[in-house]
């Protein structure tokens, strides 16, 4: 009785610090939405008329309109987000802005929302907008890349992935028994076991894994990935100028290291982020200029975790979100890229 006593009132403690936390988190959280300010200053002088802005993203691509934690565990790249750093953009008259992106891709639909974002705030101002990515711009990341006014990669970076993934359908054909262990699930097949299912309308049961698909089903699939397909090709090649059938039988949806990339025309130059600078303050015949860049703000509790993000980020969060994106109808994303 003491122990469960002693128990009890150590648990009630800790969740009354926790929930003293999460309201902590909220606080700041629509603090810093009332303030709304995302950029600050880093370079240049200050009272240049000669405006730089630099957005940073980070991670895969999908909607999350519920953003009470922010970035606190995982990065992602949020279309919503990105909206409000444009619209603070546009008050501060940038004259160059420099999207510097790392991310495989992530679902259509935010993908699509993310490239009209951007589309909508170039044709509201005379911005030029470069993309510009140190590691990784793949898949819904390049097609969103394509709204740029030129790509730059610095050496070694990962282009490419010009392609659409639709979600995999695992039939196990005639399964026995079900189980999950400490080594995880496993399933034995022999003779087959009776599955039923209470649906409505045909196809209702789609990726049944204790049926086969049937012709129609993975005719109907596959032309819903060749749709997108279709949009995302004839995007790049009015972007690079390049022939679709050369997208289609050359280039195809491969990744390319940053010397490939170029030699296909899908980036404009190799350069790393200081030189990047030097080229836009030539383009431009600055005499002097000052570089806006958004800054991380971490909530309270973002920072209390801060030792455990890499850990968090690695064996959940990311795993769970890039789990979700492959399960999607179609998703921009290489598949083959367990972690994002």
């Amino acid at each position: 009785m003491v122990f469960l006593s002693v128990f009890l009132r150590t648990l009630g403690f800790l969740s009354a610090v926790l929930i003293f936390l999460i309201i902590i988190n909220i606080l700041l959280h629509f603090s810093n939405d009332l303030q709304k300010k995302h950029f600050v200053m880093t370079d240049g002088i200050e009272s240049s008329n000669n405006i730089i802005a630099k957005i940073n993203l980070n991670g895969p691509i999908f909607n999350n309109n519920s953003n009470v934690f922010g970035n606190n565990l995982y990065d992602y790249i949020n279309p919503a987000e990105v909206k409000s750093y444009l619209e603070e953009l546009k008050q501060l008259k940038v004259n160059t802005l420099i999207i510097n992106i790392n991310t495989p891709g992530g679902s259509v639909s935010a993908t699509a929302e993310l490239e009209q974002i951007i589309y909508k705030f170039k044709e509201s101002t005379n911005t030029k907008v470069y993309f510009f990515t140190k590691e990784i711009l793949a898949s819904g990341g390049y097609w969103v890349a394509t709204t740029g006014d030129k790509i730059f990669a610095s050496y070694g970076s990962i282009i490419g992935s010009i392609g659409v993934s639709g979600p995999s359908w695992f039939y196990y054909n005639t399964p026995l028994s079900l189980s999950s262990g400490v080594f995880g699930r496993s399933i034995e097949t022999k003779d087959g076991i009776e599955v039923f299912n209470q649906n409505a309308g045909v196809g209702k049961d789609l990726f049944n894994p204790y049926r086969q698909p049937k012709t129609e089903e993975i005719e109907h699939l596959q032309y819903i990935v060749d749709d997108v397909y279709n949009d995302f090709i004839s995007k790049v090649s009015k972007s690079r100028k390049i022939e679709i059938s050369n997208i289609k039988n050359e280039i195809g949806a491969l990744i390319y290291n940053s010397n490939q990339a170029k030699n296909n025309f899908l980036i404009d130059d190799i350069l790393n982020y200081e030189t990047l600078i030097e080229l836009i303050i030539k383009e431009n015949e600055f005499d002097d200029y000052k570089i806006y860049e958004n800054k991380v703000v971490n909530s309270f509790l973002g920072n209390i975790l801060d030792n455990y993000r890499g850990q968090a980020r690695n064996k959940y969060s990311i795993k769970k979100i890039c789990s979700s994106l492959k399960i999607n109808i179609n998703v921009v994303i290489p598949i083959y890229l367990n972690d994002c």
